[in-house]
Parts: structure tokens; sequence; C-alpha cells
């Protein structure tokens, strides 16, 4: 029954895909922008709309792992908490990571549970500091960060052209993709010190207030 309790919220939630997503109308962009065009000027990065929950993806490698996963993902920069349900080779988990409670060289109070392979047994729940790879980033990130533009470009996952933006978080040079309307549909990093590549892409995404 625990079992069901975790995969529910999951699936529920993979579900709501057949909502009409709120980003739909947020995808056009002036000629400006345009990075061969005549009248091209570097943009002002916008501010994002932080508070979402949304299906993602993502892709984790290095020369010595390669890992994928899929889920559900809740954004609140309110509470100062990132609620991961994560799918992984028949794996379930959820993560919460509590932003309130970080290190002095930015490792999060992470609390995981996780499930074995079906049929499940007793859930495993870890907790300790991580280097997170779901970061709660601010409204103004791109702005207080000095966020160079990289041009117009396509996601797998979403329809349409987004803007990427580049800048450094902590000492990481991430890649944040954001639509016209102020909406992150994904972020590329690389991190130097594991020499590790991270791609993770959002869609069928719903902005406003969440619970996690």
């Amino acid at each position: 029954m625990r079992f069901l309790y975790l995969a529910l919220p999951i699936f529920a939630a993979l579900g709501a895909s057949a909502k009409q997503n709120p980003t739909e109308s947020g995808h056009t962009f002036p000629s400006s922008v345009i990075e061969f065009s005549g009248n091209f000027q570097q943009p002002q990065p916008p501010l994002l709309k932080t508070e979402f929950q949304t299906s993602f993806i993502q892709h984790k490698w290095n020369a010595n792992l390669s890992h994928i996963q899929t889920g559900y993902i809740y954004f609140s920069p309110s509470q100062n908490l990132v609620r991961v349900d994560e799918a992984y080779k028949g794996d379930l988990a959820t993560s919460i990571f509590d932003y309130t409670n970080t290190t002095a060289d930015g490792l999060v109070d992470n609390t995981l549970t996780s499930f074995g392979k079906y049929p499940a047994q007793q859930p495993t729940v870890w907790r300790g500091y991580v280097q997170s790879n779901y970061p709660l980033f601010t409204e103004d990130i791109l702005t207080a960060g000095d966020a160079v533009f990289g041009g117009l470009v396509r996601r797998t996952h979403v329809e349409g052209l987004v803007a990427s933006w580049n800048i450094m978080y902590a000492s990481i040079p991430v890649t944040v993709f954001v639509d016209g309307c102020g909406v992150m549909v994904g972020y590329d990093y690389f991190s130097p010190g594991l020499r590790t590549r991270v791609t993770t892409e959002f869609f069928n995404t719903v902005v406003g207030p969440v619970e996690v």
C-alpha cells in the first residue's frame, strides 16, 4: 500500500499532461533577437516564473556513468523546497530538497525515499547533503547574474523556439532555456570538478503555487 502511495502521485501528475500547456502562448520573439538579423541587439534577461510543476526528463553522464530518469518536479521558492518524483529502470523514488538547509559549499539537505524494482519492498529512506541536480532558481537569477543571451534554440519536448541564457551558478556554467513568457523549459550544465554533463528538459508545465 505504501508503494501505491508513492507511485500514484507520480503517474497522476504525469497524467496531467492532457491539460493545456499554459506556456503555449509564450513562444514568439522579435526579429531583433535572431543572431544574424541586421537589427540584432542582445535583449535584457527576463524575470523567471519560478513557482511551477512540470514533467521532466534528465540525462546525466560522464566517463563512468550514463543515468537517464523521468518523472515530475515541484519547484516552490516560496517554501524553499523542490520535490522530485522520479523513475529509473523500474525503480521509483521521491526526493525532497530543502534549500533552507544548505552548507557553506552549496550542498543541499536531501531526503530520498526509494523503492526497489517491482514487487516493491519496504521503502529505503536516506537523508544527507548533496549537490542537487535541481537548482531552485530565483525570479531574478538571470538579471542578477548578468546572463548572456545564447540565441534562440529548439528543445525536443517543446514546440517552437525558446531563448537560451548563459550564467554562472556558483562555480558551474549553466544554460537556462526560457520561453517568451518567462517560463523555464529546461537547463543544461557542466560540472568541471566531476567532468559531468547534465541536460534537463521540461514539458506539460503548470505555472502557479504548488504544494510540496
